[in-house]
């Protein structure tokens, strides 16, 4: 049986990483601000799926704790566990086109010109 979570209930869970799906390989790990305000995994984790941009992931935590609050590394691993993730989603598409077009192939086979 599986449980839902409210989101509160979820971001109040402070793991230090969290993997960014049941089947993914990406981790994303907890980060603490110069300013010693620790983020949540599982908030930079909502960040990294919702953001189309590394701009935009950067930006989004840039806006909320102030752009003097994050070191290169930590930075640098948000970053990093953002350009992970695309990849793995990429590939994951790239999978499944496999399949539909391996899929049309067969069908086509099938047809009969009468």
């Amino acid at each position: 049986m599986k449980y839902l979570k409210l989101f509160e209930h979820f971001i109040s869970e402070t793991k230090d990483s969290v993997l960014a799906g049941e089947d993914s390989k990406v981790e994303v790990d907890a980060i603490i601000t110069i300013k010693g305000k620790k983020i949540s995994a599982q908030e930079i984790l909502g960040a990294i799926i919702s953001s189309e941009t590394e701009k935009e992931i950067e930006q989004y935590f840039y806006d909320k704790y102030g752009e003097g609050s994050f070191s290169i590394e930590a930075m640098s691993a948000i970053k990093k566990a953002y350009n992970d993730y695309k990849a793995e989603q990429a590939e994951e598409e790239k999978e499944s086109e496999k399949e539909e077009s391996g899929n049309k192939e067969e069908d086509s086979d099938l047809d009969i010109d009468i």
